[in-house]
């Protein structure tokens, strides 16, 4: 399997000078297979330029393309209005949530489409979607891929998911919360709240659930928006660290940590320590540990030599892999609606 980063920011996007080395967009990845089958995990702002590449890929041809969402917070949702492919006649696409974060994206992408807001109404775009249940705990075939939902710990819930092809496999867990000092229910916290003892037990068997469904994976994508000091402010907001991401990985024994939803204030120059920093610290553990930025692309399942733009500029690599953006000619004729 090969990762590709399009999106690797939480909260909000922060496209600039401070992040040209890691980017600015928001929560979405890009999973392939052997044969060229695509899974898309998330759907923030990096969607819009994956999704041109996905339509450059087809030729204006129509296709379904499936995506799965670990909720439906704006960071990870934000660029369904901007997915190409949806505006080309006969494309399918099947989302993939929680019951209530399925109700609730419909709801919420048909008003922010709405002909106020938007030139495009969602009952105007011509792809069809299709809105599908996931249940944590519930292995489901989704296309090519086996694809396991995990429980996280989250304002309104949230799922992560592990996603086996090409006899390996890839887990994203983002966004979650450690599982010690606060239990997100289906509401934000103004401050962490006191927990019961059967609060207690909810996070610990949470925990327990992670750790064993990560068990001897190769990748693990995780929610590291936070530096320790971070947390300790904020510890109701619903996001990680690195140290709490590094031991979960170290319990379930798996290879390799990726660094993932970046807080929006961390620009490059922090980032970069951000990633000798922890580099350093998975060594010790026993984890390989890289920090994703956007378009980044990694092997699945075959080793270091096939990690590919993740060496940082400033501790002795060279940027990104870039992504062929050679346009292809249109072969619709006119039949292609152009996304906003």
């Amino acid at each position: 399997m090969e990762l590709t980063f399009w999106g690797v920011r939480g909260s909000y996007p922060v496209p600039g000078p401070a992040t040209v080395r890691y980017g600015g967009q928001t929560s979405c990845v890009e999973v392939r297979n052997a044969a060229g089958d695509c899974l898309v995990v998330d759907a923030g702002t990096g969607l819009r330029a994956l999704g041109q590449k996905l339509a450059r890929e087809q030729g204006g041809a129509a296709r379904r393309y499936d995506i799965v969402l670990s909720h439906v917070h704006w960071d990870h949702i934000q660029g369904l209005p901007f997915f190409e492919p949806a505006y080309i006649p006969g494309t399918q696409v099947a989302m993939y949530a929680l019951r209530t974060a399925a109700d609730e994206l419909q709801q919420v992408i048909g008003g922010i489409t709405r002909s106020e807001f938007f030139p495009m109404p969602l009952a105007m775009v011509p792809a069809q979607f299709a809105f599908h249940e996931v249940t944590p705990g519930q292995r489901l075939t989704i296309g090519a891929f086996e694809v396991l939902p995990i429980a996280l710990n989250h304002p309104f819930g949230a799922v992560g998911y592990r996603v086996f092809a090409d006899g390996t496999s890839v887990a994203y867990v983002s966004d979650t919360a450690p599982f010690d000092a606060v239990l997100h229910k289906q509401h934000f916290l103004s401050g962490p709240e006191v927990l019961s003892a059967d609060d207690r037990e909810v996070l610990a068997q949470l925990r327990i659930d992670l750790v064993g469904a990560l068990q001897g994976a190769d990748t693990v994508v995780y929610d590291t928006h936070f530096l320790p000091d971070e947390y300790e402010r904020f510890p109701h907001y619903g996001h990680s660290t690195p140290e709490h991401a590094l031991e979960v990985c170290r319990e379930a024994g798996v290879r390799r940590l990726v660094l993932y939803h970046h807080a929006p204030a961390h620009g490059d120059d922090l980032m970069d320590q951000v990633a000798a920093r922890y580099a350093a610290a998975g060594l010790l553990a026993g984890v390989e540990v890289v920090t994703a930025r956007e378009l980044m692309a990694l092997s699945v399942g075959k080793g270091d030599d096939d990690v590919r733009g993740p060496t940082l500029r400033g501790i002795g690599g060279a940027g990104p892999r870039p992504v062929n953006r050679t346009r292809r000619p249109s072969s619709t004729g006119g039949r292609r609606k152009k996304a906003p």
